[in-house]
């Protein structure tokens, strides 16, 4: 028994190690590099891309040409010295980005399109290509394992290992650990594969070992929450010798985020009285923070979402408020307000604290308040790597507005804070006139930013002071409103903004070149599988965006959205492995009905219940699809009769999937359900012509 056990191991321990490593590693590249190198915190998806390229070109090249497993370790070395010396080169340095007009992204610098779009195309291309060339060695790697197996029970073992590798990275993440100790992780790992296959010398050794060094001694003070890469430091107010302590300040991403500040009235009096000059300054940021909570009287009950360090929070103690619920999606980001924070305003007992996305908040909350204020949420960062969607989108629709409404009392108030250009300003004040009516929308502009005020009742004469009444303003047209199922808040018009779509043509372009100069294999994709792929991608990123609908934009959310995409997938393989054939006529079959029921299911509606009929009903009909699409590749897996060609065709095919993603932009999400319909549909006329559906 204990030979057998041991036999067993040895056969199958490498290719759930370099299936778990695989998978850990593309998440931990994709979130070390968002986090060094702010570009990317807006464009994950591209680095997801080039990572299930990489993972493609891998699969088709086992058993074809050269074993590029050894080189991974100078491939990495290289990579770690790229982002590190370009993270350090351009932290606190303006974004260059060619698409200002048509997406707002923070603190881009102010140059030509043409100038701005040869840069961006350079920088996208570096670090794409990069990430693709890391993983053709894991691809292979895991490739090879497979090979050495039969399909279905070898697909069980890369999933069973993929869902190890998802939950090892949510681990890491819950603790908050920086990347020193996902990479030391993830290269022990693959040290030990290597060891495994003999191939192991001090060389790798030494490369892994430097790189390692070389990401821990790299800013150590860093704080790596969740979502973000997170760095703090004193802040002083005043010139030269002349200061006194203000509090603190917070970057994210390299980039100037929020601060906890002391604007108290002693603090106040001590500028007015040290530093005269500067009295107008501090007085202009507290009323900033103040203004909401002039609108209620003294006892109120108040909502603060996105209460980040607590600038807020102090400002409703410092209007007497009754009772202050403080909703923060990052733990961190609270820690250090509660820890850092001058006046200590999360100590209050009147203050109570909630780690939570706002949008989930409003969700399950039944509470009643007599203001809301919407702090500054912008997140600087994805929702996921599968989605273009931002963490906070969903935050800023008209239906999120509609259930904040719903949580006031009848003479209460909501206030929206945000730094805005002129079209987003255009676009939040129509929203708040949808949902609340006309002529009952005021703000407050400032040069760092909008205060939108809004209630059922005209503000009192103190806070109207401060206020102009917001009006449309005509000239400017076309612009559609955030909605739950168009959430691009931050996108001018219902277009890819045009920097972007030319660099994509450029990759796409670009990797072709390479793949009919380099890997010609992987221009040769099974179209079956690839179809599959392609159609899968869309239906995983319409499962996490409605799960973060239902349940919140957290990353907890995230990462069981992968693993219940993962899950299913297994189920499905395990019902394959049980039966000796499956009908996949009638798979098909299913797998339509069941999105088409996806499709008009309003699931939005399951938001005003508990979170056992949300789950059991949203999971219900999220996951039908993806197990029934799991049993068509599973089966179709099967009688293919190998792995290599039909998964480097299915990785290819979500690589294609993700820029498909991008369709949602003109369509809407739910659209790309019809597109993944189409696509499936196209993939069992591929199985027709194969004859995988007689075999």
């Amino acid at each position: 028994m204990q030979i057998k056990l041991r036999e067993i191991f040895n056969r199958w321990s490498p290719l759930f190690l370099i299936s778990c490593l695989s998978l850990f590693m593309e998440l931990a590249v994709i979130r070390w590099i968002s986090g060094e190198i702010r570009l990317f915190a807006y464009f994950k998806n591209l680095t997801l891309l080039a990572a299930f390229l990489g993972l493609a070109i891998g699969f088709a090249l086992v058993g074809k040409g050269k074993d590029y497993r050894s080189v991974f370790p100078w491939l990495w070395g290289l990579f770690t010295i790229l982002v590190l010396v370009f993270g350090y080169t351009t932290k606190f340095k303006a974004l260059v980005y060619p698409g200002g007009g048509d997406e707002f992204l923070w603190f881009t610098a102010d140059l030509s399109f043409w100038l701005s779009l040869l840069i961006f195309i350079g920088i996208i291309i570096l670090f794409f290509f990069m990430i693709l060339f890391i993983f053709i060695p894991l691809g292979q790697a895991t490739g090879v394992e497979m090979a050495d197996h039969a399909p279905v029970p070898a697909y069980i073992t890369n999933i069973l290992a993929s869902l190890v590798g998802v939950w090892l990275f949510s681990l890491v993440s819950y603790l908050q650990t920086p990347p020193v100790v996902w990479f030391s992780l993830a290269l022990i790992g693959i040290a030990i594969y290597f060891v495994i296959k003999h191939s192991f010398n001090w060389i790798v050794g030494s490369i892994f070992l430097v790189t390692i060094i070389g990401i821990g001694i790299n800013e150590p003070n860093t704080i790596w929450s969740p979502y973000n890469r997170l760095d703090i430091m004193k802040t002083e107010f005043g010139e030269g010798n002349n200061t006194l302590p203000l509090g603190y300040s917070l970057t994210v991403q390299h980039y100037s985020f929020e601060g906890a500040y002391d604007l108290s009235e002693g603090f106040i009096k001590q500028v007015n009285k040290l530093l005269p000059e500067k009295s107008r300054v501090i007085e202009d940021l507290a009323s900033q923070y103040n203004l909401p909570f002039i609108l209620v009287p003294t006892g109120s009950r108040v909502l603060v979402v996105g209460s980040g360090m607590g600038n807020d929070v102090a400002a409703a103690l410092r209007a007497q408020a009754g009772f202050v619920e403080a909703v923060e999606i990052d733990p961190a980001i609270l820690q250090l307000g509660q820890e850092l924070h001058p006046e200590k305003p999360y100590s209050d007992p009147r203050v109570f604290t909630v780690v939570d996305d706002a949008r989930s908040y409003f969700n399950r909350s039944q509470e009643k308040y007599d203001l809301i204020v919407f702090g500054l949420l912008d997140s600087h960062t994805l929702l996921s790597s599968l989605s273009s969607v931002r963490l906070d989108s969903f935050v800023y629709t008209v239906e999120s507005f509609r259930q904040a409404k719903e949580r006031l009392n009848p003479d209460g108030y909501m206030t929206v804070a945000f730094v805005t250009n002129p079209w987003i300003k255009e676009r939040l004040g129509r929203m708040l006139e949808e949902v609340f009516g006309k002529d009952k929308v005021y703000y407050n502009y400032r040069e760092n930013g909008t205060i939108f005020v809004t209630g059922d009742n005209p503000p009192n004469s103190k806070t109207m002071e401060q206020l102009s009444k917001w009006s449309e303003n005509s000239d400017i047209s076309d612009l559609p409103v955030a909605t739950d199922d168009w959430p691009y808040i931050y996108l001018r018009a219902l277009r890819i903004p045009a920097g972007l779509w030319q660099t994509l043509l450029v990759i796409i372009l670009l990797s072709i070149a390479l793949m009919a100069r380099s890997f010609p294999e992987a221009l040769k994709p099974n179209i079956h599988f690839w179809l599959l792929g392609a159609a899968f991608l869309l239906i995983e990123f319409k499962s996490i965006t409605e799960l973060a609908l239902l349940f919140g934009t957290t990353w907890f959310v995230n990462s069981l959205a992968i693993s219940g995409v993962l899950v299913m997938a297994l189920l499905a393989n395990l019902y394959i492995l049980r039966k000796k054939q499956v009908n996949l006529r009638w798979v098909y079959t299913f797998l339509f009905i069941s999105m088409l029921f996806g499709y008009f299911f309003p699931l939005a509606q399951l938001a005003k219940y508990g979170p056992m009929i949300k789950g059991i009903i949203g999971t219900t009909v999220l996951s039908l699809p993806l197990f029934f699409a799991g049993m068509i590749f599973s089966e179709s897996l099967r009688r293919y009769g190998e792995t290599s060609r039909p998964i480097a065709s299915n990785f290819s095919g979500s690589a294609v999937g993700g820029l498909l993603e991008y369709c949602s932009i003109w369509w809407g999400i739910k659209g790309l359900y019809l597109i993944a319909i189409l696509l499936y549909f196209g993939a069992l006329i591929a199985a027709l012509k194969q004859r995988l559906l007689s075999r």
